[in-house]
């Protein structure tokens, strides 16, 4: 019976560049050991450098002997190899009895440079809503069930209430859970239809400006009046959405534009297209949606306008938000997420990832195959990882946003569980990324 690679686990399977690394390929089981006293071939085969070549029936021949190759003896079972991997990119680890590569099994590893290996990555959501506005669940359960379903970190965004972020917050505090909950809202503000997601804030825009509302209002006018925006731009909307952006700057949070191009009401994008052109030219918002809403329709034309706006030398960090506004049953929940390499699992550290660049959007709408979107080189190594790294994150996940929502529903054993449980998503963190 063929053993399958599944069989295997692999650490660290990401490596940093150009420095001696120690890769173990342990086996699951003893049917899966490596057998002692056998010295096997270790080929290394990076994905970037390519030695292949082609024969006249248009075949291609067998290169591996091209490659740097390493002989090693196992020790009960598992075997463990030293090797200097360079540059950024994917390796295959073939490793086979003797020259019998027709018994090979292939493994992976990723190598990166310095500044990516110094982070983390972290899979989330910055938008979604519970039934404290128009979601689906208590603030809680949203919580629950974002972890279950493998997120690291998320962000509650109701409509115009920044106090159901803290609700969830409050829930779990103290007791030890590994996911990451930050405060949000989306802001409607009266000086034009507007949308704006404020991810990671330390206060409400949304209470700040009605608990202020003549004042600020009579403030924006003023600056409307001496405000020269474009024809078809309006002025006051652009200083309402100048001021909000400022706020949720102040306090911490990430000023985002959400599904720009959500059709709603009577068939209108949800915001002007020349608004939009404008907050792009004067860099008003920290990052843009690429992948969110609620269809491919939507998705398509946000890519097809980030890709014109880089052409225009416009430039602007992306993220991918699911705009969830049910988690059991599914409401747009999982269909957008976005990875953030940050350099700790706190609110700062993820909005801080985001401003730099350091993140990717992924849109999995159902039945349709996986997308990333964002840098090349982020795009390449993320795809790694959603093979190589998170099924395992994920499969730790599930089993702790199952016991926070026993603890939401009042399960009196759950906070002990959750406690046993805690720092397991790290570990694993540690000893797949070797840090």
């Amino acid at each position: 019976m063929k053993i399958g690679v599944s069989n295997y686990d692999v650490f660290p399977c990401v490596v940093r560049s150009g420095e001696k690394t120690k890769v173990t390929v342990n086996p699951c089981g003893e049917c899966a050991a490596f057998e002692n006293g056998v010295r096997y071939t270790v080929s290394l085969l990076p994905m970037e450098h390519s030695e292949v070549t082609y024969i006249p029936n248009g075949n291609i021949s067998d290169s591996r002997s091209c490659y740097d190759q390493i002989t090693a003896v196992p020790e009960n079972g598992i075997i463990s190899f030293e090797y200097i991997f360079e540059d950024e990119q994917q390796w295959a680890i073939d490793i086979y009895p003797g020259d019998d590569a027709g018994k090979l099994l292939r493994f992976f590893v990723y190598s990166v440079f310095d500044d990516l290996y110094e982070r983390h990555p972290f899979m989330g959501d910055l938008h979604a809503h519970s039934c404290r506005s128009d979601g689906g669940e208590e603030p809680a359960i949203v919580a629950a069930n974002y972890r279950k379903a493998g997120f690291d970190f998320m962000g509650l965004t109701d409509h115009g209430k920044w106090r159901p972020s803290q609700e969830a917050i409050d829930k779990f505090s103290g007791i030890p859970i590994d996911l990451l909950l930050c405060h949000g809202e989306e802001v409607h503000l009266k000086g034009g239809y507007m949308h704006l997601v404020n991810f990671g804030s330390g206060y409400s825009v949304n209470e700040l400006f009605y608990e202020n509302e003549d004042k600020i209002h009579a403030m924006l006018e003023d600056e409307a009046k001496a405000e020269k925006t474009p024809r078809g731009v309006n002025a006051l909307e652009y200083v309402y959405r100048r001021w909000a952006c400022e706020q949720i700057r102040k306090s911490g949070g990430l000023c985002i534009v959400p599904h720009p191009f959500w059709i709603h009401g009577p068939y209108q994008f949800n915001m002007r297209s020349k608004m939009l052109d404008y907050v792009f030219e004067t860099g008003l918002y920290d990052a843009f949606e690429l992948i969110g809403g609620q269809t491919v329709h939507e998705n398509n034309l946000q890519v097809a306008y980030y890709m014109e706006q880089l052409q225009k030398g416009r430039h602007i960090p992306v993220v991918g938000s699911s705009d969830s506004h049910g988690t059991d049953p599914a409401r747009y929940f999982g269909q957008s997420k976005t990875v953030v390499f940050a350099k700790a699992l706190d609110s700062t550290s993820v909005c801080s990832a985001v401003r730099e660049s350091y993140s990717v959007a992924i849109d999995s709408m159902p039945k349709e195959s996986v997308r990333v979107y964002g840098q090349f080189r982020l795009v390449k190594y993320v795809r790694f990882l959603l093979e190589n790294y998170f099924p395992g994150h994920d499969s730790l996940c599930f089993e702790e946003g199952r016991l926070m929502r026993d603890y939401v529903c009042g399960e009196e054993s759950a906070a002990q569980a959750l406690e046993s449980l805690h720092g397991r998503t790290e570990r694993y963190r540690i000893k797949k990324l070797g840090r």
